[in-house]
C-alpha cells in the first residue's frame, strides 16, 4: 500500500506513519528514494482532506509545515523545501477549518516572499480563491471581496509578470457573490449585482475569465431572495431571469436558469404581497413543468418549489388564493400516487394550504381547511409521519374558521380547541395549545354575528379562552390578547354600560400584564361609550398624562410587556 494511495483515501495518520517509516528505512539504507516535498504535500493533503474528530487538522499540516522548513534550512534537505502546492494546502486547510484570518495572514506572507525574490513562494490564484473561500465559510462577505479587490490590484500591477500565476476569474467572483447571498447584511442583494454587473462589464471588455455562468445569476437571485425587506426584490429577481431566458435562447447554456434560479424568483414573487404576484409564480412552476416533461433535467419542480408556489399563495390573501393553492396539493398527491414519492407533500405544505383558504376569506373555505385536518389525522394514523398534524396546523384551521362567514364559527373554533387540550391531557405535545391559539379562538368570537343567541354563545366562547390563558402553565397573554378582548365586548355587547364597565375590567388586566399599545387603546375608544369614557378608565387606573394616544405619557410599567409576539 504506498503513500499516495492512503493520502488520497484520506487515512492522514497512516499516511504519515508509513512517510516517517520510509525516512527511516532510507537513513538506513534499506530503501533507495528519499521522501520529499510531494511526499510530504501528499500528507499534507490528506490531513486537509480528513475530517476525522480525532485530530485537528490545522495543528497537523502546521506541525507538518515545520517540520519540512525545519528538514529543508537546518538539515539542508532541499528536496523537502515547501513549495506553492505546501503552502497552498495550508491555507486550504484554514480555509476548510474556519480559519480565514490566519488563511489571509499566510497569503500576505506569500505575497511578502514574492516581493522579497521568492518567486515560487509567491501566491496564485488557487491560493487567493481559498482565502476568499474561507471568508465566504463564516458569511464574511466583505472580507472575501476585499481579498477578490487584492487579487485584481496586485495582476493589474505587475501586468504580464503574474498575468498567467493570478486571475480573478468566474470561480472567485462566484464565491464572493455566495458569501453575500448567505450572509443576511442589509444591502447583499444591491452589492451581489453590483459584482455580476461588474462581471458582464469585464466580459463584454473581452476578460472570457470572469463570463458569468448560471451561479453567478443564481447567487445574484439567491441574494434578492433572502432579503425580506426590498421592495425591489421580485421585480430584480424577474429582469435577471429574464435575461437568463434570453440568453439561454440566444444558444448560451451555461446562463439557462435551473431549478435554483426558478425557486428564488419565487420566493422573490411570494414575499412581495404585490397583487398577482402569486399567479406570476404559478405560471413559472407551469412552464417549468412542461419543459420538464419536454425533457429538460435542468428544470426539474421540486417539493421545495411547490411549496414556494403555494406559500406565495399563502402570503397573497387573493380570492383565488385558496383554491390555487388546493389545486397543487391535489396535483403533488396525485404525482406520490404515481410513484414519485418525492412530492409527497408534507405538513408544511398542508399549513401553507390551510393559511391560503383561510386568508382568501372565500365561503366554504373554512370548511375544506378542516377537511384536510381530517384527512391528514387519517393519514397519520396510517403511518405517514410527513404530514403529522400539530399545534401549527390547528392554529391555521382555527384562524381560517375566525375569518369565515360561517355564523357559528365560534363553536367549531372552541370544538378545535377543546380537541387540542384533550390530546394534549392524553400525552401527545404535538397538540398543545399555545398563545395564537387562544388568541385565534378569542378571534372568532369576536367577529362572530348573527342574533342574541348566537352573538352571547360566541362572547362566552371569547372571555372562557382569555380563562384558559390565565390559568394555563408557560403560556402568557400578549397586546393582541386585549385587542381582542376589546372587539368581542364591542361586536357582542348591546348595552353601553356593560361594555364600558367590562372595558374597565379588560384594561385592568392588560395594564397589570404591562400589553397596553397604542392599538388597545383604539379598540378602548371604540368600545367604551364616548372617547371621555375610555380617557376616565385610564385615569381611573393612576393616568396622569393629558394625552393617551401619546405613548410616550403612558406609564412604562403599562407597556413594559408590548414586545411579546401574537
Amino acid at each position: 500500500m504506498n503513500l499516495d494511495y492512503l493520502a488520497k483515501s484520506g487515512r492522514a495518520a497512516h499516511a504519515e506513519e508509513l512517510l516517517v517509516r520510509i525516512e527511516k528505512l532510507f537513513a538506513e539504507g534499506y530503501y533507495a528514494i528519499r521522501p520529499d516535498s510531494v511526499s510530504y504535500n501528499s500528507v499534507l493533503n490528506a490531513y486537509m482532506l480528513d475530517d476525522s474528530p480525532e485530530y485537528d487538522s490545522i495543528r497537523e499540516v502546521q506541525r507538518l509545515l515545520e517540520r519540512m522548513k525545519h528538514l529543508s534550512e537546518d538539515e539542508g534537505l532541499k528536496c523537502v523545501q515547501p513549495n506553492i502546492v505546501t503552502l497552498n494546502t495550508v491555507v486550504g486547510t484554514f480555509a476548510k477549518n474556519g480559519e480565514p484570518e490566519k488563511a489571509r495572514q499566510l497569503l500576505n506572507d506569500m505575497e511578502i516572499l514574492y516581493q522579497q525574490g521568492d518567486k515560487d513562494l509567491g501566491p496564485n490564484t488557487i491560493t487567493f480563491n481559498s482565502v476568499i473561500c474561507a471568508f465566504a465559510r463564516v458569511q464574511k462577505p466583505q472580507e472575501a471581496e476585499e481579498i477578490l479587490k487584492q487579487m485584481m490590484a496586485i495582476s493589474r500591477k505587475d501586468n504580464e509578470a503574474r498575468a498567467d500565476e493570478i486571475k480573478a476569474d468566474a470561480i472567485a467572483f462566484n464565491t464572493v457573490l455566495h458569501a453575500w447571498a448567505v450572509s443576511g447584511i442589509r444591502g447583499a442583494p444591491q452589492r451581489a449585482q453590483q459584482l455580476l454587473d461588474h462581471m458582464t462589464k469585464l466580459c463584454n471588455a473581452g476578460n472570457d475569465g470572469v463570463k458569468p455562468d448560471v451561479f453567478s445569476y443564481t447567487a445574484t437571485l439567491s441574494s434578492w431572495a433572502a432579503a425580506k425587506d426590498e421592495p425591489q426584490a421580485s421585480d430584480r429577481a424577474l429582469t435577471l431571469l429574464h435575461q437568463m431566458e434570453n440568453q439561454c435562447a440566444l444558444g448560451n447554456e451555461d446562463i439557462c436558469p435551473n431549478t435554483v434560479a426558478y425557486t428564488a424568483v419565487i420566493t422573490c414573487l411570494g414575499r412581495s404581497g404585490r397583487p398577482g404576484a402569486a399567479l406570476q409564480a404559478y405560471d413559472i412552476l407551469l412552464e417549468m413543468d412542461k419543459r420538464y416533461r419536454e425533457g429538460n433535467e435542468d428544470v426539474r419542480p421540486d417539493l421545495i418549489l411547490y411549496s414556494s408556489v403555494i406559500n406565495a399563495f399563502a402570503c397573497s390573501g387573493e380570492d383565488y388564493a385558496g383554491e390555487k393553492a388546493v389545486e397543487l396539493l391535489d396535483h403533488m398527491i396525485t404525482l406520490a400516487e404515481l410513484g414519485h414519492k418525492e412530492f409527497g407533500p408534507n405538513t408544511q405544505v398542508y399549513c401553507s394550504v390551510i393559511t391560503a383558504l383561510g386568508k382568501s376569506m372565500v365561503r366554504g373555505n373554512a370548511d375544506t381547511a378542516h377537511q384536510l385536518l381530517s384527512d391528514m389525522e387519517k393519514m397519520y394514523a396510517f403511518g405517514n409521519n410527513d404530514v403529522a398534524p400539530n399545534t401549527i396546523i390547528f392554529n391555521a384551521v382555527i384562524d381560517a374558521w375566525a375569518r369565515s362567514s360561517f355564523v357559528h364559527k365560534a363553536l367549531k373554533a372552541e370544538s378545535l380547541l377543546h380537541r387540542m387540550e384533550d390530546e394534549l391531557e392524553e400525552g401527545n405535545i404535538m397538540y398543545k395549545p399555545d398563545i395564537i391559539t387562544y388568541n385565534s379562538v378569542i378571534s372568532a368570537g369576536a367577529s362572530s354575528f348573527g342574533d342574541k343567541t348566537v352573538k352571547s354563545k360566541a362572547f362566552r366562547i371569547a372571555m372562557d379562552a382569555f380563562k384558559r390563558v390565565q390559568i394555563a402553565d408557560g403560556i402568557l397573554p400578549t397586546s393582541r390578547t386585549y385587542s381582542l378582548l376589546l372587539k368581542a365586548i364591542r361586536k357582542l355587547i348591546a348595552s353601553e354600560d356593560q361594555r364600558d364597565t367590562m372595558s374597565q375590567k379588560i384594561i385592568e388586566y392588560c395594564l397589570r400584564d404591562g400589553l397596553f399599545n397604542k392599538f388597545i387603546l383604539t379598540q378602548l375608544e371604540l368600545t367604551c361609550s364616548s372617547r371621555k369614557v375610555a380617557y376616565s378608565i385610564l385615569e381611573g387606573l393612576g393616568y396622569e398624562g393629558s394625552n393617551p394616544s401619546d405613548m410616550q405619557s403612558i406609564p412604562f410599567a403599562w407597556k413594559c410587556n408590548t414586545n411579546r409576539i401574537r
